[in-house]
């Protein structure tokens, strides 16, 4: 069966792609808020498993997993709430460099494609270049080149001549990893809205008031103390599930849409029906029972994803959401 979702992180290497990805089935894995993760294939956890105590239990450059590989990997997963199955979802580990490989080489092609058929996009950007605030247009732009925003954006250039034909904003998420590297530069309320003012500078073609992209901001990290020390620092996970619950409710909320425009013209057949004058109703009785049939159908088939989004919705009440730049809250 194809998985629902599919779910694309981009980020330069080093960015800490592959370590959130083992961070998040690690603390998904052992259940949070009655949500749980678990891959569809068995030897895939215990592999996965491994690598994630490894940095836990051990110390030094040797508890972090080596860099990826010049083959992409996919993993697919199953999300769950209360052990019942929610949503599946996959998602492609690939090595950093091929957000810098030329058009001709494989790598380069695999993930073109790949974010094409991407249901949500993790773009992701290390704290490291968030130490300071940013204050002049010379430093914003050296740090998008350090960072890969540049050529994040022609990827996401590529991606919105997909969504030409979409009337539905495509759901992004800018993941700052390492979030304990910048977070002494976010200490209270008003600290951390200028960190976040300058995510919206460094990627500012996503906060226009187009209604293209549905954006949410997340710090994530794997250990405040890591950001002083990343070889012995305790390893104490914070926020990686928020940036995935965002991607599946999106999926939900998509699937919600399409099921709703199924309501609306089912109720408008039904009417037709109903109001035509007693001899056409003489002829259309059976029309009108499959009708109310496809109708009731579809409503329980609303209400079923709506009861789904609804259990997503309560982990992102405080999450940081923008629509056309413009703050939004969630809702069912």
């Amino acid at each position: 069966m194809a998985a629902e979702a599919k779910i694309t992180m981009l980020g330069l290497s080093g960015a800490g792609k592959t370590c959130y990805m083992l961070g998040l089935y690690a603390t998904m894995q052992l259940g949070l808020q009655g949500f749980t993760l678990a891959t569809t294939d068995m030897d895939e956890d215990l592999r996965l498993t491994s690598l994630w105590e490894k940095m836990v239990d051990e110390e030094g450059e040797d508890r972090w997993p080596p860099p990826t590989g010049s083959e992409p990997y996919q993993y697919e997963f199953d999300f769950s709430y209360g052990m019942r199955p929610l949503i599946s979802f996959d998602w492609l580990d690939y090595r950093g460099g091929a957000m810098q490989s030329t058009s001709t080489q494989e790598d380069y092609k695999i993930l073109l494609n790949r974010l094409r058929e991407s249901s949500c996009v993790f773009l992701c950007v290390s704290g490291e270049y968030l130490r300071e605030e940013i204050s002049s247009d010379t430093q914003l732009g050296l740090i998008k080149r350090k960072a890969g925003i540049s050529r994040m954006n022609i990827f996401l250039t590529d991606l919105t001549k997909n969504l030409k034909d979409s009337q539905r904003p495509f759901p992004i998420v800018i993941v700052i990893t390492k979030y304990d590297q910048c977070a002494e530069r976010a200490q209270d309320k008003i600290s951390r809205e200028k960190l976040f003012d300058d995510i919206k500078k460094m990627f500012n073609t996503l906060f226009t008031p187009s209604k293209d992209w549905l954006v949410m901001l997340c710090p994530v990290s794997l250990g405040k103390e890591l950001g002083k020390d990343s070889l012995t620092g305790k390893i104490d996970p914070k926020n990686l599930h928020l940036p995935l619950v965002f991607a599946l409710y999106a999926k939900l909320r998509e699937y919600a849409m399409t099921e709703q425009e199924k309501v609306n013209e089912a109720k408008i057949r039904l009417d037709t029906l109903r109001n035509g004058n007693w001899f056409q109703r003489l002829f259309t009785g059976d029309d009108q029972r499959a009708a109310e049939s496809s109708l009731g159908n579809y409503q329980n088939q609303l209400q079923e994803i709506q009861q789904r989004m609804a259990l997503l919705a309560q982990e992102l009440t405080n999450a940081q959401i923008f629509l056309g730049g413009k703050e939004q809250q969630v809702d069912v």
